[in-house]
């Protein structure tokens, strides 16, 4: 809002606090100001305290609100996005673990050490899935599984290796090993 303008957005006067010509002021409105030594007509007193002071404390209150809103968006925006961050780490951490064969009683506390032992940042660049977590350990950046197979392959993770499974395979040998078992 510009102080010195004559008339609002929706046309009514406005009642400057001074004019420069009392031209400029409607007919109606002109008894409200006194000529002034500067050349300039400023608004009595009366009508300044009733018609433009309240109107300019309320404005001054409103854009103060107004940016007290805009800070507090910005901060939740904030606590929003970091919200969401943890919650794609401990997703990752818990299905890692789960992948892992990390016995359900045993996750809580495998994801406490891990969470101990390295610090977590979620990679934006990828949009699929809202990012990809990566793990710093110690100045090495791993991902979130290979984490915890470390983990679990260390002597400190010993305790929540869950039972051994046998070795991947695609196929490929069980497929020979039974070709050579056949008759022929």
């Amino acid at each position: 809002m510009d102080k010195r303008a004559l008339f609002f957005e929706d046309g009514n006067f406005a009642f400057p606090l001074f004019v420069k010509s009392i031209a400029s002021v409607p007919e109606d409105y002109r008894d409200c100001y006194n000529s002034d030594p500067a050349g300039d007509y400023k608004l009595k007193d009366l009508y300044w305290n009733e018609l433009r002071l309240p109107f300019e404390r309320e404005y001054e209150k409103l854009e103060r609100e107004m940016s007290d809103l805009k800070a507090k968006h910005e901060k939740d925006v904030v606590a929003e996005k970091q919200a969401r961050k943890q919650d794609k780490i401990d997703s990752t951490l818990h299905s890692a673990c789960k992948g892992a064969g990390i016995p359900d009683g045993l996750m809580e506390g495998a994801i406490a050490i891990l969470t101990a032992k390295a610090t977590f940042e979620v990679d934006e660049s990828y949009e699929f899935g809202g990012g990809v977590v990566i793990a710093n350990s110690g100045g090495h950046l791993n991902s979130v599984e290979g984490l915890v197979e470390n983990f679990l392959d260390s002597d400190e993770g010993a305790g929540f290796r869950g039972k051994r499974r046998a070795a991947p395979s695609d196929g490929y040998f069980t497929a020979l090993l039974s070709g050579m078992k056949e008759r022929r």
